[in-house]
């Protein structure tokens, strides 16, 4: 089985400029983007870094990201083709009921469940700019910081590490 990188967006593949944008700007520049209500794009070197690790690894996406509840995968798809990443999210986890001061527990229930369903799954990596350390295996997590994403110091080197492990 293909190695597999639950993947979150937010302070991951966007950092706080992303996001901190005008959102008409963004659509009034990309109109496919507009008509996908995507609401601003991923950072270029979040995009890069990734883009590094897949060509390495050939991992698979498994979205965990709240973006899972706003689009179909198929959405889900096109948003990171105008992104520009190689290799799309070919699942999602699970939502469970979510509440603000549990979603931390929640996310990590869904990626823990994510496993469980899949026992052949055993070369993974876990990222996130939240932190999951008490909920998921922390030996499959890299957190990130939501300034930096994916462009953080060491953090490729340690996704790596954890992917190409046997």
């Amino acid at each position: 089985m293909k190695p597999i990188i639950f993947l979150d967006i937010d302070g991951v593949l966007t950092t706080y400029y992303e996001y901190s944008k005008s959102r008409k700007k963004f659509w009034d520049k990309h109109e496919f983007a507009h008509e996908l209500n995507i609401p601003y794009s991923f950072n270029p070197g979040c995009v890069k870094v990734l883009n590094e690790i897949l060509e390495k690894t050939d991992a698979d996406i498994v979205l965990s990201s709240d973006w899972r509840t706003h689009w179909t995968l198929q959405e889900l798809v096109n948003i990171f083709k105008f992104n520009k990443v190689i290799k799309f999210p070919m699942d999602v986890t699970d939502v469970l009921p979510t509440s603000m001061s549990y979603l931390e527990r929640n996310r990590g229930s869904e990626i823990r469940t994510y496993i469980q369903v899949h026992p052949a799954l055993d070369r993974y990596v876990i990222v996130d700019d939240l932190d999951l350390s008490k909920f998921v295996p922390v030996e499959h997590f890299v957190r990130t910081i939501e300034r930096e994403g994916l462009k953080q110091s060491n953090i490729k080197q340690k996704i790596l590490k954890i992917l190409e492990s046997e």
